[in-house]
Order: C-alpha cells, then structure tokens, then sequence
C-alpha cells in the first residue's frame, strides 16, 4: 500500500534537488553581473560563474579514477566535484592571503584530522568500537559519531589554538575555515550512509542543513574572523559546505563500499550538478548570502581593491551604448573615451610596444592624423559634458571608428584559424596515440569476447579517464608552460587580456568546451580499439549503459563523427565572427591565443599633437 506523505515528501524533495542548482546559478549571475565589484573581491566573479554552470554541465563524462580498491575503482568527476572544490579553495586567495601559503596549509591540516579520523572508522568497521558502545548502552554507529565528533573537536581546538598565538589573521582565517569543513563533516558523516551497490546517501532534509548552518554561522562570526570584511564568510561558507561534505561523505564513509559486490566504479561527485558535493558548495553560499542580505549588511566591495577586470574596448563600448540608452549621457560619454583609449592601449601590448603616455595613447602606432584629433575631440566632449542625445551618440560613433582602428592594428598577433586547427591537430594526434593504448591496455586487461569487454569496468573506466586526462592535457600545460605542445611547436601562446600568463580558473574553463568533443573522440576510438582486437561479435554488447548491437554501433560511429565535425564547425565559426579570434572558452574565460613574438609593424607615423582639431 502506498503510503500518501512519504509520496508527497519524495516529489517534494526531488523538486527541491532539481530547482536548487537553478536558484543558486540566478543568484550567482545577479552577484556576478550586477555586482561584479563585490563578486570578483570574493572569488565568485563571472569566470567562477561560467565554470560552474557550464563548464559543469559540459563535464559530465570528465572522471578522474584515483584508485583502484579491492575489485573497484574510486575516481573523481570534474563537474560535481573538482570544479567546485577548487573554486572553493580558490577563494583563501582573498580572505587568507596569500594562495599558495594558505591553500597548502589547509590541505595539510586536513589531510591530518581526516587521516585521524578515517582510522576511528576502520577501527569502528573492525568492531574495536563495540566495548564502547555497550559501555555507553549506544548503538555502534552512534559510538562512531560521538568518537569522529570528540576527536575532530580536539584537533579543531588545537588549531584555533595556534592560530590565536600567531595572532596573524591569515591564519586566523585558515584556523576559521578549517573548523566549518570539520562541522560540516561531521554532520555529514552522522546524517549520512554507505550502501552497497548505490553508493552514499543522505535523506532529505537533513541533507539541507549542514551547509545553510554553515552560511550562518560563518555570517554570525565574521566580524571577528573578518573585521571590517564581514562579506567574506560567503566564499568561507562556498569552501566549507563542499569540502566539509566530500570529507564526512566521500572519504570517511567510503570504506564500507569497495568489495561488496560486482565490480564498479565509485565516483566523488558522479551526479554532476545534482550531486550533493556540488549542490552543499551552493547552499553553504546561499544560507551565507541570505544571512548577509537579512543582517543588513552591504554588498560593497572587500578585502584588496579590486577592478572590473582588463580593459575591453569592445565591452566598454557595450556599456557606452547602454548609458545612453538609459539616458545617462554623461556617463556614455565617459564610456565611449575609455574605450577609445583603451582601444590604443590594447594595440599597444599587441605590438610589443611599451606603454604610450595616457594623454597620448596613440603615440608610436602607424596611425593616421585623425585618429589622434578624433580622441581629442572625444575626450573634450566628454570633459564638458552635453544635453543632445545625438552629440552623445556620435561620440559612441567616434569611439566605435577608433576601437575598430586599434583592432586592425592588434589583428596580426591573434593566431589564425588555421594555426589554431593545425595546432589542434597535433595535439589531438598526442591524445589518441595516447587514448589508444589506454584503450588498448584496458581491452587486454578483460578477458572474455567483444561484448564482455565493452560492458567491462576496465574499458568504461579507460573512457572516462581519457575524457579527464584531455582536459588535464590542455589545462596544465597551459596553465605552466602557456601552450600545449601543438601552440608551442607552432609559436602561439593563450594569454590573458594583459598578455601575462593565465591562471586555473581561466584554464579550466577556456577548455571545457572541448569535453563533448573529448568525449564522443574517446568512445570511438575505444570501440575501434576493442573491435579490432577482439572482433566484430557485438550481438549484446553495452558501451557506458548503451546497447550497441550492429545497428547501434554503426549509429553511435556516425554520430561521433558527425558530433565532432559540428563541435569543429562552431568552434571555427565562433572564431571567425569574434573581432579577436576567439572561441566560446576563451570568451567565458577572457584570454587570447597570441603568437609568441609580436608582428614586424610599418614605422611610426608622425601624428600631430594631442590638441589637434581634424578638419
């Protein structure tokens, strides 16, 4: 017999689980896009924004096996776990300078208490918990919580500890953060269970609680943590609830799983955007944002100054074109000679110049006389200011000719499409020699006929590992050394708007576009690997949970070849209508690929000075 609320109560929490990630990507867009001061002085500007939402989405097969234990394998997915982990580490960067320092001393400390713990619970599982239980008349299982709990508390005491006598608030800042990801843990791990075959779970709504407590108690102890810069408990509580969780779930619950059953792969993070890794990061900054907003508190921005990122003419341009819409002349006006001066700046740094003084940015480019007047007129139209719709318009029409100028001038250090796909290739042909004997490897590893080894974890795994390690390809090696060995061997580099070297973030998210391709390449070249060398039996087979009899395989082949020729398409057809040659992932990210060495450019013209009226 079906019993009505435990319906209810189960429709209720799967519209919950789904409608969360919608409202904390909304919130998220509103900080970052109307408040990109204050987003940005967190960690959680629009480039944290783009990975998170699509980046996430696009990452889907991207899992990472960490290990093999007993006959399964622990692996870690980028979209429900890595990236919103690293953008949770990410943020010590802003509240607890510096990154490398900060970062590392956490890590540290929590490899430490959960080496610890993780030892109470093999102890638990051993049955050495069972005198305390009954001595206490528990339960084993509450044995184990009540011991988790006191140890970690103990640990979490010392490092407050020796925080306080540092008195460097840095480390005060670690200590802070350090204590929520232990309470987050520990609630998970009492809230929370390993079962055979499906993994851990946690029942609704105790899942909720954890990290919205967090988002409060980070508010309600930030002007001691953070004196002065009380919004910086959002990106503590962003941190906490996701590490907290994937340490009192993933790790301390885990040992129960791994030899139980068939073999199969268990995967931190697996659900993706609906995993509770990804969506406890949320609710730790929602429950922070909420509470910060109810406390009165402003949205202003804190920590270091910040800015609204490298200058982008095109994008200033934008924003003229709207303050004028909105009737804001004054600050169009403004707009529209930011953007041409910016425009000069940028052809500047493309050119290998050093920089032009800022009252004649032009100065030292093969530019024509007008150029130089144009701004001049435009700069003194914007000092004093105008009443006339269409004066303010025209400026922007002046602007718009003169971004257009420095971008011409800036367009031969973008690599050209075909560097660029030449480039691709190479790399691609590294990632399928490589893919290959993976693939290889995994096939001679399963015993059995075609259709064993394509239903067998060993393949499986191998595919998405070779998704994982695509992306690790492309985002390490641009990430330490600028390019891939395709862009080095050609001369290109991917840069930042400044033309400095890009950071994690940026080279994640410039790369996950790449993932569909990445995968549709990988399961092809896996069953081609496969066939040819077991043969061509398929009657039965299953590829990833797909059937793939003749028929299917044939489909599945033409929709890999079809899939990646469109992804090329668009990723072409993106760069060619960019003014700056750049495909979705480098417009999420704002990064350029550059050739290594500036253009031979004509001489100098000799433009007269700044004052000069055009006829």
């Amino acid at each position: 017999m079906v019993a009505p609320p435990a319906v209810a109560s189960d429709i209720f929490a799967i519209a919950v689980s789904l409608a969360l990630p919608g409202i904390a990507w909304a919130v998220l867009f509103f900080l970052a896009w109307q408040r990109p001061a204050f987003s940005a002085s967190l960690g959680l500007g629009r480039r944290e924004f783009w990975l998170l939402l699509p980046g996430s989405l696009l990452a889907s097969f991207a899992f990472l096996p960490i290990a093999p234990i007993s006959n399964d394998v622990m692996a870690v997915s980028f979209a429900g776990a890595v990236f919103p982990l690293a953008v949770g580490l990410l943020t010590l960067e802003r509240y607890a300078p510096p990154l490398r320092g900060s970062a590392g001393t956490l890590l540290v400390l929590l490899t430490v208490e959960f080496l610890v713990l993780l030892g109470v619970v093999l102890l638990a599982g051993a049955g050495a918990l069972d005198s305390l239980a009954a001595a206490l008349r528990v339960s084993p299982n509450a044995a184990e919580i009540l011991l988790v709990t006191l140890v970690a508390g103990a640990i979490t005491a010392g490092v407050f500890a020796g925080a306080e006598a540092s008195g460097d608030p840095a480390r005060r800042a670690v200590a802070a953060a350090f204590a929520m990801i232990g309470g987050v843990a520990v609630l998970t791990f009492a809230g929370s269970q390993a079962i055979p075959g499906v993994g851990i779970v946690e029942t609704f709504p105790y899942f909720l609680v954890p990290p919205l407590l967090v988002g409060i108690v980070a508010v309600a102890a930030a002007p001691r943590m953070f004196p002065g810069a009380e919004a910086f408990a959002i990106p503590v509580s962003f941190l906490a609830a996701g590490w907290g969780v994937v340490l009192g779930a993933d790790v301390l619950r885990q040992p129960p799983l791994y030899g139980t059953g068939a073999p199969g792969l268990y995967v931190i993070g697996g659900a993706g955007v609906l995993d509770l890794v990804y969506l406890s990061s949320f609710l730790g900054f929602l429950g922070a944002f909420a509470t910060h907003r109810l406390a009165g508190r402003s949205l202003a921005p804190v920590g270091r100054r910040t800015t609204d990122g490298i200058p982008d003419p095109i994008r200033r341009l934008r924003e003229a074109y709207g303050h004028g819409v909105d009737g804001s002349l004054g600050a169009s006006l403004a707009a529209s000679a930011s953007a041409a001066r910016e425009a000069a700046q940028q052809a500047q740094r493309l050119l290998g110049r050093p920089r032009a003084p800022d009252l004649r940015p032009w100065e030292g480019l093969p530019v024509p006389g007008w150029v130089v007047s144009d701004l001049a007129n435009l700069e003194s139209v914007g000092r004093s200011g105008t009443a006339d719709p269409r004066e303010a318009f025209r400026a922007w029409l002046t602007a718009r000719s003169l971004v257009a100028v420095g971008r011409e001038l800036g367009r031969r250090r973008f690599a050209s499409v075909a560097e660029r796909l030449a480039a691709f290739g190479i790399d691609l042909a590294i990632l399928g020699g490589a893919g290959a004997a993976l693939f290889a490897l995994a096939v001679a590893r399963t015993p059995g006929d075609l259709a064993t080894v394509l239903g067998g974890l060993a393949l499986n795994t191998a595919i998405y590992a070779f998704v994982a390690a695509a992306l690790l390809y492309f985002a390490l090696l641009e990430l330490w050394r600028g390019a891939t060995v395709g862009k080095y061997l050609l001369g290109l580099r991917v840069r930042t708007r400044d033309l400095g070297p890009i950071d994690g973030v940026a080279s994640m998210l410039r790369n996950a576009p790449l993932l569909p391709a990445m995968t549709l390449l990988g399961i092809g070249l896996a069953l081609l690997v496969a066939a040819g060398l077991r043969g061509s039996a398929i009657a039965g087979a299953s590829l990833l949970g797909l059937g793939t009899g003749t028929l299917a395989l044939l489909g599945l082949a033409v929709a890999i070849v079809v899939g990646v020729g469109i992804a090329g398409i668009i990723g072409v057809l993106v760069m060619l209508l960019t003014a700056e040659r750049q495909r979705l992932g480098d417009l999420w990210a704002e990064t350029w690929v550059v050739r290594a060495t500036p253009p031979a450019a004509p001489g100098p013209s000799r433009p007269p000075a700044a004052g000069a009226r055009s006829a």
